[in-house]
């Protein structure tokens, strides 16, 4: 659950023992070391063909610096508009799950 917003607030409120009781874990942004290890072990799992292995390590590096502009994009979005928008670690995740799943498609 993201800690953003007022979703997450009106359940601490509604279940104080959420924070007298328990221990919340924040995340930090993951450093780029993280992010191109994880897509390398999800694009990995992909079954390619024969001869399409070579494409893993340009698919990680290139996921990486989709995330990290977009972040990048955010804090100036943040700095001129004042606007909030988050990448977060589940975001990258979505990405490299939604591009494994349109390679399916276009596969079949």
């Amino acid at each position: 659950m993201s800690p953003v917003g007022s979703s997450f607030r009106t359940r601490c409120r509604m279940f104080p023992s959420l924070v007298n009781c328990c221990t919340l874990d924040w995340f930090s942004e993951w450093p780029r070391e993280a992010l191109l290890s994880v897509a390398h072990t999800s694009f990995e799992k992909y079954p390619w063909g024969k001869g399409e292995e070579f494409m893993i390590d340009a698919l990680a590096q290139m996921s990486v610096e989709i995330h990290m502009s977009v972040s990048a994009k955010a804090k100036q979005l943040l700095s001129e508009l004042r606007r909030y928008y988050y990448t977060t670690p589940t975001s990258y995740l979505e990405l490299i799950t939604l591009y494994i799943m349109m390679l399916n498609d276009k596969k079949k």
